[in-house]
Protein backbone atom coordinates (compact mmCIF):
# COMPACT_ATOMS: atom_id res chain seq x y z
CA UNK A 1 0.00 0.00 0.00
CA UNK A 2 1.36 3.18 -1.00
CA UNK A 3 2.03 5.46 1.89
CA UNK A 4 1.41 9.56 1.26
CA UNK A 5 2.86 12.36 3.30
CA UNK A 6 0.77 13.39 6.14
CA UNK A 7 1.27 17.10 7.13
CA UNK A 8 0.29 18.20 10.87
CA UNK A 9 -0.94 21.73 11.87
CA UNK A 10 -1.51 21.92 15.60
CA UNK A 11 -4.79 24.08 16.32
CA UNK A 12 -4.64 26.88 18.41
CA UNK A 13 -4.67 26.49 22.52
CA UNK A 14 -9.00 27.92 22.40
CA UNK A 15 -9.92 25.21 19.81
CA UNK A 16 -7.67 22.38 21.49
CA UNK A 17 -9.69 22.95 25.03
CA UNK A 18 -13.09 21.63 22.93
CA UNK A 19 -12.04 18.87 20.33
CA UNK A 20 -10.14 16.40 21.11
CA UNK A 21 -7.88 16.50 18.47
CA UNK A 22 -5.14 18.92 19.21
CA UNK A 23 -4.01 19.26 15.39
CA UNK A 24 -5.40 18.69 11.59
CA UNK A 25 -3.48 16.13 9.17
CA UNK A 26 -3.34 16.91 5.68
CA UNK A 27 -2.39 14.50 3.55
CA UNK A 28 -3.61 13.47 -0.08
CA UNK A 29 -6.85 11.27 0.62
CA UNK A 30 -7.85 14.03 3.15
CA UNK A 31 -7.42 16.69 0.33
CA UNK A 32 -8.52 14.84 -2.52
CA UNK A 33 -12.33 15.62 -2.03
CA UNK A 34 -11.56 18.93 -1.32
CA UNK A 35 -9.70 19.23 -4.82
CA UNK A 36 -12.18 17.85 -6.78
CA UNK A 37 -14.69 20.16 -5.23
CA UNK A 38 -13.12 23.32 -6.28
CA UNK A 39 -12.15 21.76 -9.74
CA UNK A 40 -15.55 21.25 -10.15
CA UNK A 41 -16.62 24.46 -8.30
CA UNK A 42 -14.47 25.84 -11.05
CA UNK A 43 -15.36 24.15 -14.37
CA UNK A 44 -18.90 24.08 -13.51
CA UNK A 45 -18.68 28.15 -13.40
CA UNK A 46 -16.88 28.49 -16.34
CA UNK A 47 -17.96 25.85 -18.68
CA UNK A 48 -21.82 26.09 -18.09
CA UNK A 49 -23.10 29.78 -17.42
CA UNK A 50 -25.31 28.32 -14.45
CA UNK A 51 -28.89 29.81 -13.48
CA UNK A 52 -32.05 29.91 -13.03
CA UNK A 53 -33.24 27.65 -15.83
CA UNK A 54 -30.28 25.76 -16.64
CA UNK A 55 -30.94 22.36 -17.66
CA UNK A 56 -28.09 20.85 -15.46
CA UNK A 57 -28.46 23.44 -12.56
CA UNK A 58 -29.93 20.61 -10.32
CA UNK A 59 -27.27 18.22 -11.56
CA UNK A 60 -24.82 20.42 -10.34
CA UNK A 61 -26.69 21.26 -7.17
CA UNK A 62 -26.51 17.64 -6.41
CA UNK A 63 -22.51 17.58 -7.47
CA UNK A 64 -21.11 20.48 -5.70
CA UNK A 65 -23.08 19.45 -2.38
CA UNK A 66 -22.20 15.53 -2.38
CA UNK A 67 -18.31 16.44 -3.05
CA UNK A 68 -18.79 19.26 0.12
CA UNK A 69 -20.01 16.92 1.86
CA UNK A 70 -17.40 14.27 1.36
CA UNK A 71 -14.85 16.93 1.55
CA UNK A 72 -16.31 18.36 5.29
CA UNK A 73 -16.33 14.32 6.52
CA UNK A 74 -12.63 13.98 4.95
CA UNK A 75 -10.61 16.50 5.83
CA UNK A 76 -12.26 17.25 9.42
CA UNK A 77 -12.49 13.36 10.37
CA UNK A 78 -15.85 14.51 12.14
CA UNK A 79 -18.89 12.53 12.47
CA UNK A 80 -21.05 11.46 9.30
CA UNK A 81 -24.26 13.37 10.46
CA UNK A 82 -22.10 16.37 11.89
CA UNK A 83 -20.80 16.83 8.11
CA UNK A 84 -24.25 16.06 6.52
CA UNK A 85 -26.14 18.68 8.90
CA UNK A 86 -23.20 21.22 8.27
CA UNK A 87 -23.02 20.86 4.79
CA UNK A 88 -26.85 21.02 4.44
CA UNK A 89 -26.91 23.99 6.61
CA UNK A 90 -24.26 25.63 4.27
CA UNK A 91 -26.92 24.72 1.42
CA UNK A 92 -29.55 26.22 2.82
CA UNK A 93 -28.22 29.45 3.87
CA UNK A 94 -26.83 29.86 0.99
CA UNK A 95 -30.12 29.62 -0.76
CA UNK A 96 -31.37 32.29 1.82
CA UNK A 97 -28.49 34.77 0.70
CA UNK A 98 -29.95 34.21 -2.60
CA UNK A 99 -32.93 35.90 -1.72
CA UNK A 100 -31.25 39.03 -0.75
CA UNK A 101 -28.98 39.27 -3.83
CA UNK A 102 -29.85 41.16 -7.22
CA UNK A 103 -30.43 38.72 -9.97
CA UNK A 104 -30.41 35.52 -7.86
CA UNK A 105 -33.56 34.11 -5.97
CA UNK A 106 -34.10 31.39 -3.54
CA UNK A 107 -35.33 28.40 -4.54
CA UNK A 108 -36.78 25.20 -2.81
CA UNK A 109 -35.39 22.88 -5.85
CA UNK A 110 -32.00 23.73 -5.39
CA UNK A 111 -32.30 23.48 -1.55
CA UNK A 112 -34.29 19.94 -2.26
CA UNK A 113 -31.29 19.25 -5.12
CA UNK A 114 -28.31 20.18 -2.25
CA UNK A 115 -30.28 18.07 0.61
CA UNK A 116 -30.06 14.75 -2.14
CA UNK A 117 -26.14 14.90 -2.95
CA UNK A 118 -25.44 15.33 0.81
CA UNK A 119 -27.93 12.33 1.59
CA UNK A 120 -26.15 10.11 -1.91
CA UNK A 121 -23.06 10.79 0.26
CA UNK A 122 -24.07 9.97 3.29
CA UNK A 123 -25.90 6.35 1.82
CA UNK A 124 -22.70 5.69 -0.27
CA UNK A 125 -20.52 6.21 3.33
CA UNK A 126 -22.78 3.83 5.22
CA UNK A 127 -22.74 1.13 2.78
CA UNK A 128 -19.52 1.24 2.19
CA UNK A 129 -19.23 0.81 6.28
CA UNK A 130 -22.18 -2.02 6.67
CA UNK A 131 -19.80 -3.66 3.79
CA UNK A 132 -16.61 -3.23 6.07
CA UNK A 133 -18.26 -4.86 9.11
CA UNK A 134 -19.95 -7.18 7.53
CA UNK A 135 -16.96 -8.33 6.07
CA UNK A 136 -15.27 -8.21 9.51
CA UNK A 137 -17.93 -10.20 10.96
CA UNK A 138 -17.63 -13.30 8.20
CA UNK A 139 -13.79 -13.30 9.18
CA UNK A 140 -14.76 -13.80 12.93
CA UNK A 141 -17.05 -16.48 12.61
CA UNK A 142 -14.83 -18.96 11.47
CA UNK A 143 -12.77 -18.65 14.30
CA UNK A 144 -13.26 -21.41 16.85
CA UNK A 145 -11.88 -20.73 20.43
CA UNK A 146 -12.47 -24.36 21.62
CA UNK A 147 -10.41 -25.95 18.71
CA UNK A 148 -7.24 -23.95 19.59
CA UNK A 149 -7.62 -24.44 23.27
CA UNK A 150 -8.68 -21.26 24.72
CA UNK A 151 -11.62 -20.02 26.00
CA UNK A 152 -13.37 -16.47 25.22
CA UNK A 153 -13.24 -14.57 28.68
CA UNK A 154 -16.35 -13.23 30.31
CA UNK A 155 -16.53 -9.56 30.79
CA UNK A 156 -19.10 -7.82 32.26
CA UNK A 157 -20.42 -4.63 29.70
CA UNK A 158 -19.23 -0.82 30.54
CA UNK A 159 -17.04 -1.96 33.09
CA UNK A 160 -14.59 -3.95 31.82
CA UNK A 161 -14.81 -6.30 35.03
CA UNK A 162 -14.55 -10.14 34.73
CA UNK A 163 -17.75 -11.31 35.89
CA UNK A 164 -16.06 -14.19 38.20
CA UNK A 165 -14.88 -11.20 39.68
CA UNK A 166 -17.89 -9.78 40.88
CA UNK A 167 -20.49 -12.91 41.53
CA UNK A 168 -23.59 -10.35 40.51
CA UNK A 169 -25.37 -10.64 37.04
CA UNK A 170 -24.85 -7.64 34.57
CA UNK A 171 -26.78 -4.98 35.26
CA UNK A 172 -28.68 -4.22 31.75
Amino acid sequence: MVKFPVFRFKLPAIVQERVDQHYLDFSLTRILPLICLVTFGVLAGLVFNTGVGHPYDKVIHIGFFALLTLSIHALFCCRLRISAIVSFGMGIGGEVVQGFLPHHEMSLPDAIANGIGVALVCAFIALIRSETKQVLRDETEGLYLGEMGLQPVPVRYLSGASSEETGSPSDK
